[in-house]
């Protein structure tokens, strides 16, 4: 029959030393962190090309509505730390005329982030621009560059009002604000 040896031999068990399971948990640790990492700044994108998406869908609206309204001047709030759902555009004098929604909120974010948001104007001193009743021409030759990031870090996002037409741009390799976009494309 059978001997009691051959049964140990049959159902003996290896163990993974403990060496082999602290590297395992090791590299699981480096792959989680890799992963968090890189799903972080993907969400961190998605936020900043809300935020510019929103701005030139209000800022369109906005300059097709003047045309038929008379002037509709934009004024824009620039900071470090703006929270979700703050403004950072409106019309001057909450002018109904031009949109239904003289506001533009920043949009919702997961967590505990914020909007850096800058704006330089051109010619410097300027405040606001106003859409003309001109099928939305910027009055005056005035231009605005909005930049936007998320914690201010990666990435930059920036929106360009000039004359008649607006302007998306990126900058993938800074989210200060204080910087400018380095690609544009015409919306």
């Amino acid at each position: 029959m059978f001997k009691t040896a051959s049964f140990k031999n049959i159902f003996r068990f290896q163990a993974f030393t403990v060496a082999e399971l602290m590297v395992t948990v090791a590299v699981i640790g480096v792959l989680s962190a890799v992963v968090f990492t890189s799903s972080q700044a993907f969400l961190r994108r998605d936020q900043a090309n809300a935020a510019a998406a929103e701005l030139v869908g209000w800022l369109e609206a906005i300059s097709a509505r003047s045309g038929s309204v008379g002037p509709c001047t934009v004024q824009f709030t620039a900071a470090n730390g703006l929270a979700p759902g703050a403004t950072f555009a409106s019309l001057q004098a909450g002018d109904a005329r031009c949109t239904p929604e003289p506001n533009l909120a920043l949009p919702a974010t997961d967590g505990n982030r914020t909007y850096n948001v800058a704006v330089t104007y051109t010619p410097n001193g300027t405040t606001a621009l106003a859409f003309t009743n001109r099928a939305g021409v910027v009055a005056n030759g005035v231009e605005a560059v909005v930049r936007i990031s998320v914690n201010n870090q990666l990435p930059l996002r920036c929106v360009r009002i000039r004359f008649g037409t607006l302007s998306t741009g990126i900058n993938n390799a800074t989210g200060d604000v204080a910087q400018t976009c380095t690609v544009w494309e015409r919306t």
